[in-house]
């Protein structure tokens, strides 16, 4: 069984909790928010009220056992470069696993010790098209705190609509990453893979859109025209 650490239970942290609960690793958990902690208490074998970048809170969870840790704080620089320079000098610890913001800060946290830096946009874009190639089910994806990559399923009056004309951009602040289609192209090979597409692209009945943008401007496109389902 893998035990998991995961430091910071926020919106990512807690899904990252449900998600390894689910898949029967042994978490623990530490955030200084105690309602944080009382959300995942169920799941985790120890869910801790503390300092997740203090080395002697790492000690008392006996951080030096686990298979990975997980710095989840994200907005939270300063106390991700914290966490994962403690993490990295207890020595032990294989995979140390942190989120940043920007190349710059990705950097920043491989050099104090982090093993693999998830980068919010990016990531996002690459996992979000890896799940629609696959046969899993398309569900919403939450990188961060009032952003999110959606894939959303082309019906109703956008069809047959380019995307210049469908307003998702120029009304909702929506970017479309790209596309499954439905229906092939002619003469195209067969494949089901996400394509780039341009301003000039017909939206098809059926299309799987795959949609970045703010909590707030998904759910206005979402109530307007639909999720899809």
């Amino acid at each position: 069984m893998q035990r998991v650490l995961v430091i910071g239970l926020g919106s990512f942290g807690t899904a990252l909790c449900e998600t390894l609960h689910e898949a029967g690793a042994e978490i623990i958990a530490v955030d200084e928010a105690g309602g944080a902690i009382d959300s995942v208490a169920s799941l985790a074998s120890h869910a801790v009220i503390g300092d997740g970048t203090d080395p002697k809170v790492l000690a008392a969870l006996d951080a030096g056992t686990v298979d990975a840790a997980v710095v989840t704080f994200g907005e939270h620089f300063e106390a991700s470069v914290m966490a994962v320079a403690s993490l990295k000098a207890i020595g032990t610890i294989k995979q140390i696993v942190a989120r940043a913001e920007t190349p710059r800060q990705a950097d920043v946290l491989r050099a104090v010790g982090a093993t693999r830096v998830i980068e919010l946009e990016a990531e996002g874009g690459r996992r979000l098209a890896r799940m629609l190639t696959s046969s899993a089910a398309l569900d919403m994806v939450e990188f961060a705190r009032g952003f999110t990559v959606v894939p959303w399923v082309a019906h109703g009056a956008l069809v047959g609509q380019s995307l210049a004309q469908s307003g998702i951009r120029a009304r909702y602040g929506i970017h479309v990453l790209g596309v499954r289609r439905k229906q092939r192209r002619a003469g195209a090979q067969t494949s089901d893979a996400v394509e780039t597409i341009t301003a000039d692209y017909v939206i098809g009945s059926g299309d799987v859109l795959v949609l970045v943008g703010q909590d707030d401007a998904i759910k206005a496109f979402v109530h307007d025209v639909g999720d899809g389902d």
